[in-house]
């Protein structure tokens, strides 16, 4: 072999480091030495790693793990092959690579030991090992449903501590519950109140109902108990929505006391409160939940498991107000759907009970960690997030707005949400909202984070011209 090629191979192979004893499989463990060279810039966008019988020998494994492993890569993006040419790190200079980085969804991060694929699937052969296909063939099923609701009585029993759980709904997804608590309690010209910046899914469904969306002014600790009691007055609302616990989109988590005095606000002004919490199991420090200082009173209590677990389980958990029979809640949801599929509802059940969604949440936990970590030095403006939290809140400097901004990003492959989807008013803040779960892996989060602190730091006011 000539030395030229030789040096080659050998500065390839430079990112391979020895197996750790408790790491894994192996296959993951070489797809995992692939993204952190990508990240630390060992790999560059268009290198070529070395062949799989190369590589195989280098390691001291068969050449089926290296095929995994490779697969594994290709799967997280990191990596594309081609026939006959090799394989190439993913990125703007690789052949046929995809550079686009969609980080305006707010999902969960895949668990970083690519575990999601196999517990889904043994989850779901054990659903069908447990329950006849007939069954799960049908719309929902009351026996089906009691039975996933007694494992969401369980799953929700530490956030809801003494609250009586024996009127759990299960829907699938939060959206829907929000749409039928509005549809079954509201007509239109009425008004819904909540925070400036809010749920893009709470102004849809008002909007579609012909509600009036009402911003309440709140401060660094979230909705003002005064503030609430004067748009109560000037406008008559009697529904108040609060996401009170990693606010989506400003990550605001509002403190007990503030909590407290809401409660006591919307008891006495008899407000009826939809206490939408998905980010709750993601975060170990969340404050009780609302409805607990109301004791449940005037309170729907929504906890969705797409921000938490997994987006496709469309399922969220819905407990109606205090001596509330449900009926007509669960008359608005069979307005929108026939209920949740059987399968996902027997998976849902199935990893509640066996642990499995709670060791899940964990490792989901330990993935926005290092992304939230990874975003805090790749950054050096001021973000509003939480530590495990799902995304960041990024108020741009000056010299940009957040249309020109997310335009900007557009046309070099990132995009992120603007906070003008998430504004009750015309006039929104330049801010954006950053979702570190949009992100195949942390390699294409850093390049994506990378961009985005490029074009912080440059100053279109600077670099235009004048036109007369």
């Amino acid at each position: 072999m000539p030395l030229a090629e030789e040096s080659k191979k050998t500065a390839q192979a430079q990112w391979i480091r020895p197996f750790k004893a408790k790491g894994g499989a192996r296959y993951i463990q070489i797809a995992d030495m692939i993204a952190e060279s990508i990240q630390s810039g060992s790999l560059q966008a268009g290198d070529q790693v070395p062949p799989q019988r190369t590589l195989a020998a280098e390691l001291g494994v068969d050449l089926t793990t290296v095929t995994r492993a490779y697969a594994e890569a290709r799967n997280r993006g990191l990596i594309a092959s081609y026939g006959g040419r090799g394989s190439f790190v993913m990125g703007a200079s690789a052949p046929g690579a995809q550079a686009r980085i969609d980080l305006t969804m707010n999902i969960p991060p895949q668990p970083a030991n690519g575990s999601m694929a196999e517990r889904v699937g043994k989850g779901l052969e054990e659903v069908l090992r447990r329950q006849r296909i007939e069954a799960l063939s049908t719309y929902q099923d009351e026996p089906g449903t009691r039975s996933a609701v007694q494992a969401g009585q369980a799953w929700l029993q530490p956030a809801l501590g003494d609250l009586d759980l024996r009127g759990l709904s299960v829907c699938a997804g939060s959206q829907a519950a929000i749409f039928a608590i509005l549809s079954s309690t509201t007509r239109p010209g009425d008004s819904v109140l909540c925070d400036p910046l809010t749920y893009p899914g709470l102004l849809l469904a008002a909007r579609q109902l012909g509600l009036r969306v009402v911003a309440v002014e709140g401060d660094a600790d979230g909705m003002r108990p005064d503030a609430l009691e004067r748009a109560q007055q000037q406008s008559g609302a009697r529904l108040l929505y609060l996401n009170p616990t990693f606010n989506n989109p400003t990550a605001q988590t509002m403190p007990a006391g503030r909590r407290a005095q809401i409660a006591a606000t919307l008891l006495r002004l008899q407000l009826t409160l939809i206490e939408d919490d998905p980010y709750r199991y993601l975060l170990d420090d969340a404050p009780a939940p609302i409805a607990t200082l109301t004791g449940g009173a005037n309170t729907y209590y929504l906890a969705s498991l797409s921000k938490c677990l997994w987006p496709s389980l469309r399922t969220s958990f819905v407990l109606p107000p205090r001596d509330d029979d449900g009926d007509r809640l669960h008359a608005g949801l069979r307005a929108a759907s026939m209920g949740c599929s059987g399968l996902l509802l027997g998976l849902v059940e199935h990893w509640i009970r066996s642990g499995t969604a709670k060791a899940l949440v964990e490792e989901i936990q330990r993935e926005a960690r290092a992304r939230q970590q990874l975003a805090r030095s790749l950054l050096s403006h001021e973000v509003q997030t939480h530590p495990s939290g799902l995304h960041l809140w990024l108020p741009l400097p000056a010299h940009w707005n957040q249309s020109l901004f997310t335009h900007a990003l557009d046309e070099v492959g990132v995009n992120v949400a603007g906070a003008d989807s998430f504004s009750v008013s015309a006039q929104a803040q330049d801010a954006v909202r950053v979702s570190l779960g949009g992100a195949a892996d942390q390699a294409s989060l850093g390049l994506a984070l990378r961009k985005i602190e490029a074009l912080l730091k440059e100053d279109r006011r600077r670099n235009s011209r004048a036109f007369v």
